[in-house]
């Protein structure tokens, strides 16, 4: 696999959470903290570095970095028994900036992580790998939020992997969800692949209240969480790509496709923007606001090219043996061509 660490910002050093780390044990009113050797951290500016962390009291199991400048500092679990992290804050303003300058290693990544999803989707059961390819494929598709319990327990709003079976009604042979997304925002996504929706039935069918679940060899039912989502991405990307890549992505995509209708609309009304009404056609599939979807889900050059009129200097433009790729619709090879 890639070395991560390559795509760390300065300083920040890529750490999976399997390495060996520092510990935490109750101690009177506060904790005390163990090195990898299990010895006592009597240094006073390590056990400053982990109480600016601001660990939750009542996690369990906790792990955390014994490198101050590692992109993943904590692990633990909550009262629910959810696997919980905290990033160096370093890492987490470098995803954000950096969402576009990787959006065409992304592209360029997707035919191979399709690929992989069709061979993963037709393992037998309903193993793990099978569940968290099923849920790319949706990702792929309709751009969905990946989702987490804490929003839908504190908020009531869901994503990808926290949908219950109460968001599914089927008719006519077509499947629909619907939901209550984050900021409140009501989602309804209709699934017209046959394949999506027959897996998606048969999904919703195993035990517990996600329809995304997954059984394991001893045939008990467990339920996925983005971390499982974006490790799997890694995994069969070998780059560190999220379930955000998708939506950005998925953003810039359909800021393309809906172009020819914003200049209608134009037409019929010249006092509205093009830029404006593009964006907001965005937002309104990505269930963001006008300004969020503007900022982080359709890439810059992209929407210059639209908005100077310059498509024409790229479709000739030649992608190599990417020209012929079948994974690629030819919006995805020409947003290629651009960025």
């Amino acid at each position: 696999m890639t070395d991560q660490t390559s795509n760390c910002p300065h300083g920040i050093h890529y750490i999976a959470d399997n390495c060996p780390g520092f510990t935490r044990k109750k101690r009177g009113r506060g904790f005390a903290y163990y090195d990898c050797d299990g010895n006592k951290i009597a240094d006073t500016d390590i056990v400053k570095r982990i109480q600016d962390l601001v660990i939750p009291p009542m996690w369990k199991d906790v792990w955390i970095c014994d490198d101050k400048n590692g992109h993943l500092q904590v692990t633990g679990y909550d009262q629910k028994g959810r696997k919980q992290y905290i990033y160096h804050p370093k890492w987490t303003e470098y995803q954000q900036k950096n969402k576009f300058n990787r959006l065409k290693e992304f592209g360029l990544k997707l035919p191979d992580i399709r690929r992989q999803l069709e061979k993963d989707i037709r393992k037998k059961g309903w193993p793990k790998r099978k569940i968290l390819a099923l849920i790319v494929m949706m990702l792929d598709e309709y751009y969905i939020r990946i989702g987490n319990k804490r929003y839908e327990q504190e908020n009531k709003t869901y994503g990808l992997t926290t949908l219950r079976r109460k968001h599914i009604t089927e008719k006519d042979g077509r499947l629909t969800i619907g939901f209550k997304a984050k900021s409140g925002k009501e989602r309804e996504i209709d699934i017209t692949s046959k394949k999506l929706i027959r897996l998606i039935k048969a999904t919703s069918e195993l035990p517990g209240y996600e329809i995304f679940r997954y059984m394991d060899d001893s045939n008990n039912s467990h339920r996925l969480d983005s971390h499982d989502v974006n490790e799997y991405l890694m995994e069969i990307a070998d780059e560190y790509f999220t379930a955000k890549d998708f939506r950005t992505w998925g953003g810039t995509m359909l800021a393309l496709e809906n172009l020819e209708e914003a200049k209608k609309e134009i037409e019929e009304n010249p006092r509205k923007k093009l830029e404006t009404t593009i964006v907001k056609k965005v937002a309104a599939v990505l269930g963001n606001t006008v300004a969020v979807c503007r900022e982080y889900y359709i890439h810059p050059k992209v929407m210059d090219v639209l908005l100077k009129n310059s498509l024409g200097h790229y479709t000739n433009r030649n992608l190599g043996d990417l020209e012929h790729e079948k994974e690629l619709s030819e919006t995805e090879k020409l947003v290629l061509k651009i960025i």
